[in-house]
Order: C-alpha cells, then structure tokens, then sequence
C-alpha cells in the first residue's frame, strides 16, 4: 500500500474529514513561530540573498511598488538586514527601472563581491525578455548608498515565440521568482513558478554584459544581446511535508505549493526551494547534476502558517534557512534549522 493510500485508508467520512482539516487550519495558525520583524520600508519583501562579505548581513528587497505587472516606475532598492530584522543599509541602484524584482543571489565576480537581482516577475506572462542586475556589494554598510549596476544580463525562454504586433516582439513569457547562482556550473539557475510543473533553467554567467560607467544605461540595456535560458528539468510534484499539510490541500490548492524562492547551501549541494506552505530541500551528490538532484525531494517542512513567504537564504555556515515574506507587521522574517543530508 502506498503513502497516500495508506493515509486514505485512515481518513474518516467527508464531514468528520473537514472538521478536522478545519481544526488543524486554526491549530496551525495559532501555533505559528517567527524569529523576527522586517523593517517597515521592507513592506513586500520578494527576494533574500545572505551578504559574501559581511558576516550574519541578508539583503532583500520589494517588488514593483505593489502593482504586480506594472510598468510604473519606483524607487530600485536594496535592504541590508540581520536575522533580526534590523535594517544596516539601504542601497539605490541608480539609472535602473525595477519593473517586478522578485529575486537576488550573490557571486565572486573577478574578485568583487557582487549582488545580482533578478527582474525576472511576469504575473500576467506578457513581457518579452527579462534582466539580472549586477551591483557590487558595498564594502561598508552605510545610511544610504548608490551605485551603478556593472553588468547585465537579458533572457528569454526557449518557447517564447516571435510576435511582432507585441510589444519587444515576443510573446509566451512566464513569470518567476527564484534565482541562485550555482559556482560549481558557473551559471544561474532560474525557477519558473505559474507552471504545472515548474521548470528549472539555467543562464552562464559568460553571457553578461558589462556596462559602462559613460554611457546611459538604458541605451546599453536596449543595445544588449538577448540570450535564452537553457532547459534543465521539470520540478517533481512537490508531496504534503506531512498529514496536516495533506489534510489542508483541499483548502489551499493550487496556490500552496507554487515556487516562490530557490536557495543555495554554501556548499552548492543542498538546494532549498520554498513555497508559501513549505520548504523542500533537494540534494546534489557529487558528479551529480541537477536534473537527477530534482528527481525527488529528501526532505521537507511546513511552515508555521500558509502565507507569501517570497525570499530565502543559507546563513553563512549552511546550518540555518532564513525566510522573508510580503507585507507589513510582525513576523516576517524567520530562522529554520536546514536539514544535514546523509554523505
């Protein structure tokens, strides 16, 4: 007999079914535990990324100004905060459109500590192309800081079709809101979240274009080369962490279980994706690539509530998983111990 039916067999008529699902919906809200609070000029936190030089510092940031697809115009900003929430500085990327920020990693770039973020959100699937930003990292965490970004990166997915009535004259786009930089493979991986499966891409980091420090960056941006993403593997079904998750399906399918952050151990072996109900880490063996890593989980958690948990991080040592989620109030920003896989 399997999991599931194993799980079935045990469950009770529809009524006594549902008020127990009901009653483990409010358990679970009320048992909810976070370790901290975002500052509140973080109000739609999409992306976290721990600092490559500053000990126990995460960066984050907002998405477009709270108009999912809008081409309205905001302020580009990153956040320099510690697990405890406490905002350490505040970076302006200057002559940059954010147009749906929803994810940041961070790599060595010919020995420069370097923040990448990733416009790569597309509610609707509308736009043509997609861009990853690279920024130094400050080397001090003042007040307010502004810099340029240096490089740039525009993509597309390989089945996006040319559409020349449309705007950039590709239509078929697809939203996401994961990113890591993978070291061992020298390339990005992306995570495609609207899909049923989700599907993993990857972008070498050889196919940036450094920007330059005389010239506008719009006119660069509009002049860059736009390469496509490369196909790695579909996502697996993700399965209920655990029967009260499995119980509570009903009630929050399909949103519970979209992808909405990617985070990668130190090591670049244990990978954790996020959902708004729970954490699933996946683990990659030596000489082992990603599309047999993906094959299945090896474990998974929920989390204290179902809610838009949109950004995650390794602490520094790979021990902890450090998520932030959208929205004003407490509890937004929290520590989860990262599982320890057997070698």
């Amino acid at each position: 007999m399997s999991f599931r039916s194993a799980l079935r067999a045990k469950v009770p008529p529809i009524h006594t079914y549902r008020s127990a699902a009901l009653f483990c919906l409010l358990f679970f809200i009320g048992h909810s535990t976070f370790a901290a609070t975002l500052p509140s000029i973080v109000d739609e936190a999409s992306g976290l990324t721990r600092s490559p030089q500053h000990v126990g510092v995460y960066w984050t940031h907002n998405d477009n100004i709270n108009l999912p697809a809008s081409s309205k115009k905001g302020v580009p900003l990153l956040f320099a905060i510690n697990a405890d929430g406490k905002l350490l500085s505040t970076l302006k990327l200057d002559d940059v459109r954010q147009r749906d920020w929803e994810a940041i990693t961070h790599l060595d770039l010919d020995g420069k500590p370097t923040l990448v973020i990733g416009d790569i959100g597309d509610n609707r699937g509308t736009w043509p192309d997609y861009r990853l930003w690279f920024v130094p990292e400050p080397v001090a965490l003042k007040t307010n800081i502004t810099q340029r970004p240096t490089a740039l990166i525009r993509f597309r997915y390989p089945d996006q079709a040319p559409a020349p009535r449309r705007q950039g004259g590709y239509s078929g786009g697809h939203d996401a809101e994961s990113l890591v930089f993978d070291a061992q493979n020298n390339e990005f991986l992306l995570l495609t979240k609207r899909e049923k499966p989700a599907r993993l891409f990857a972008i070498p980091l050889a196919s940036r274009v450094n920007l330059s420090d005389r010239k506008p960056i719009s006119a660069q941006e509009k002049k860059a080369a736009v390469v496509t993403a490369r196909f790695i593997a579909n996502l697996p079904t993700l399965p209920a962490p655990d029967l009260v998750s499995w119980l509570l399906h009903p009630f929050t399918s399909p949103y519970a279980d979209q992808p909405t952050a990617m985070a990668l151990a130190p090591d670049g072996r244990l990978l954790a994706i996020l959902t708004y109900s729970a954490v699933y880490y996946f683990y990659r063996r030596a000489n082992e690539d990603w599309h047999a890593a993906l094959q299945k989980p090896f474990a998974s958690v929920s989390l204290p509530s179902i809610d838009q948990w949109e950004g995650a991080s390794f602490s520094a040592d790979g021990k902890n998983l450090i998520a932030v989620r959208e929205g004003l109030g407490e509890r937004t920003i929290m520590t989860l111990p990262a599982p320890e896989p057997a070698q």
